[in-house]
């Protein structure tokens, strides 16, 4: 099926002849004053929030890491940087089509295969990775390195990073793929999935390892220098 669009006035925007008026339920100034507006932000905002509110669907990190975001990213988008400041992954074996095969320390006799894709004009870079084979890379690692001086005002990078909850991390998804199957109806090991609630500590602590090494190493070689 073939679909036409119509380019408006605003900046050739596509909107399908359908104004933002005739959207239901959007909230903006156009239909709320200002004191609406913090009725409602004091509403959505409480003063405790439960795990699942939190880290249900989203894994969202970031940090500030005092070194140049040029030697971050060209670190971090190296594969093999993955053995040293992730908690588990270690010994990287290539095996071809870009994919790394690596051990996984947190699972008993559990394979992590992986490939990198990096993007140095925007500072993006995906790990793409899963847990027992390489034909589906669905555990997906975002990160995205920023310059911080103008973000923050001084020299050195902020690392942003997402990971989003797939349904295969959980134990009650139906119709697996064999090769996704394979892997929950193990008994031997606890599957990935199982630490899905403690993807913000673990990814935390690695987020601050690789914080460490960064600028443990880059403070080393300026003082060299100096």
């Amino acid at each position: 099926m073939s679909m036409n669009y119509r380019l408006d006035s605003l900046g050739n925007l596509i909107t399908h002849d359908i104004p933002t008026k005739d959207i239901p339920g959007l909230y903006s100034s156009d239909n709320h004053n200002l004191d609406e507006v913090k009725e409602k932000m004091s509403e959505m905002t409480k003063d405790y929030y439960s795990l699942e509110e939190i880290f249900g669907q989203y894994c969202h990190l970031a940090t500030y890491i005092a070194v140049p975001p040029e030697i971050t990213f060209e670190y971090a988008a190296n594969v093999y940087s993955l053995s040293e400041w992730t908690f588990s992954m270690r010994d990287f074996t290539y095996v071809g089509g870009g994919v790394y095969k690596s051990k996984e320390k947190l699972a008993h006799e559990t394979y992590v295969f992986t490939k990198v894709m990096a993007y140095p004009d925007s500072g993006v870079i995906d790990y793409l990775c899963a847990w027992d084979q390489g034909e589906e890379m669905w555990m997906r690692y975002y990160f995205r390195v920023i310059n911080a001086m103008p973000t923050l005002r001084k020299p050195g990078s902020i690392v942003l990073w997402t990971n989003c909850r797939h349904p295969y991390y959980d134990r009650d998804t139906e119709n697996l793929p064999p090769y996704i199957k394979q892997g929950h109806d193990r008994t031997d090991r606890e599957w990935v999935g199982d630490f899905w609630m403690q993807f913000d500590a673990i990814h935390k602590i690695e987020l601050s390892n690789l914080k460490t090494i960064l600028e443990y190493r880059f403070n080393h070689i300026c003082n060299l220098k100096d």
